[in-house]
């Protein structure tokens, strides 16, 4: 193999795993953006929430490192420090639904509405 020819399969190498990256990014995205809108916008409760954002969150093979992870694992710990009942909040500390939401819809902007 020459070295020209050895360049040329580097770069379909590298061509190639770009364009699975990307590919696994979408799919990690697609995965999380019904989940989410659904609980900004009011159409399921901060326990629903919680439940599914975290089981999916553990269980999803389409995570790849990168921005949109970082903003998605945030918003696990977000999910993690959730604490639906009030009396335990005020003794533990954590987020309430409100704040919770509030969070879940910056992580929706960054992930959905900030793409470059």
């Amino acid at each position: 193999m020459t070295a020209r020819s050895l360049r040329g399969s580097r770069i379909r190498a590298r061509s190639w795993m770009m364009n699975q990256s990307v590919a696994g990014m979408a799919r990690m995205l697609e995965n999380y953006q019904d989940l989410i809108r659904s609980f900004v916008t009011g159409e399921r409760s901060a326990d629903e929430f919680e439940v599914h954002f975290l089981a999916r969150f553990k269980n999803d093979p389409n995570q790849v490192t990168g921005r949109e992870f970082d903003i998605l694992d945030e918003l696990f710990a977000d999910v993690d420090d959730y604490v639906s009942d009030p009396s335990l909040r005020a003794k533990t500390g954590g987020l309430d639904g409100d704040e919770l939401q509030r969070r879940a819809r910056d992580a929706y902007t960054r992930l959905y509405h900030d793409r470059v």
